[in-house]
């Protein structure tokens, strides 16, 4: 558990007297005045504070009130509660030679923390990507409805991605039987993906055999 506390104070006659009724919080930076933590003052003593229980709540926040704006505004004092968190971390104050080798490890970055747009040039390598494979057993044949998909009956196999996207991923189909399969049309809807292979000839193949490949940044 932790506490944090500021005191709020006006001058009259060259003297500090302490300032009771201000709306003070903590906010997130990027959040809004509504979401802001609520400090509470003590018995009109112009000090306000407010106890952090969970882990979850702990790192930096700006001191947010409502002196000169009653919606709220920055006072200009930021604190960290508990341990600092990734909202307190601004652009270029870490370099790589503030880590030490073997620091920074998967298992300590939070998923999602990091996008592809935070790396430079040249650090993405091929797995690093997002990326999927799927097989004929997650095809769909047109006619039969048959899983795997039967060359003797269907013209097309669909496959829908298990994976969300925000664009359309990079297909690659890798064809391992005597039958003609090409990608003949691949959508995107809202996040879901559907490829559709077409079956052009079929040659001495009995069933299809092929691997599907998905690639996006």
């Amino acid at each position: 558990m932790f506490k944090y506390g500021i005191s709020y104070y006006v001058m009259e006659d060259g003297a500090r007297k302490p300032q009771s009724g201000v709306d003070a919080r903590l906010l997130r930076p990027g959040t809004d005045w509504q979401s802001g933590l609520r400090l509470n003052e003590t018995e009109n003593s112009g000090y306000y504070e407010c106890l952090i229980e969970t882990e979850a709540d702990c790192g930096f926040y700006e001191v947010w009130d409502n002196r000169g704006n009653p919606n709220g505004a920055f006072g200009g004092k930021t604190c960290t509660i508990g341990k600092l968190d990734a909202r307190g971390l601004q652009n270029d104050c870490i370099y790589g030679n503030h880590i030490l080798d073997g620091v920074v490890t998967g298992s300590k970055i939070a998923n999602e923390a990091i996008g592809t747009e935070h790396l430079q040039n040249g650090l993405l390598s091929l797995a690093k990507l997002q990326y999927e494979t799927q097989d004929q057993d997650k095809g769909v044949g047109d006619n039969s409805q048959a899983s795997p998909a039967k060359l003797s009956d269907d013209k097309v196999i669909t496959h829908v991605l298990d994976k969300e996207y925000q664009e359309l991923p990079h297909i690659i189909l890798t064809n391992q039987c005597d039958a003609f399969l090409y990608v003949a049309d691949a959508k995107i809807e809202g996040n879901l993906v559907t490829i559709m292979i077409g079956i052009s000839q079929v040659y001495t193949a009995t069933d299809p055999f092929y691997k599907l490949l998905a690639l996006a940044k």
